[in-house]
């Protein structure tokens, strides 16, 4: 999956985390291209939780700073966001690397990818640069 410019929000450091998730995805595609590791599964779902700690503070401060009317809408996204990958994170842990779980971390990526960062995330970013404007 490739970053395009209309994945921008126009806020900076947050398109530049969002870059991140395209990493994300891309690291995993080319771990199932070159051979899944348990080892290489285990990094990047740490990796993606350190992520979402990070970008969701980062992104709900901005959100904050401009009284954004649909953050209840935004931050419930990230709440089931971060239950998502923490049941991920479980059934890793419990039943270790299978192919249902590489197709889950996909699935849940190229979602989040889809939906959240060209759906509320736009809306937010349109939303807070009207605002700053002002």
């Amino acid at each position: 999956m490739l970053w395009k410019s209309d994945y921008e929000i126009g806020i900076p450091i947050i398109d530049t985390q969002h870059k991140q998730l395209f990493r994300f995805n891309d690291e995993l595609t080319n771990a199932v291209k070159t051979g899944l590791k348990s080892s290489a599964i285990d990094t990047l779902l740490t990796q993606i939780g350190q992520y979402v700690a990070r970008h969701f503070a980062m992104e709900e401060k901005y959100m904050e700073e401009v009284n954004y009317p649909k953050m209840a809408e935004q931050l419930q996204a990230h709440t089931a966001f971060i239950a998502c990958f923490n049941e991920i994170q479980a059934e890793f842990n419990a039943q270790g690397l299978t192919p249902a779980l590489v197709n889950r971390i996909r699935k849940e990526l190229s979602e989040w990818i889809n939906d959240h960062i060209t759906g509320i995330d736009q809306l937010f970013g349109n939303y807070y640069r009207d605002h700053c404007q002002k």
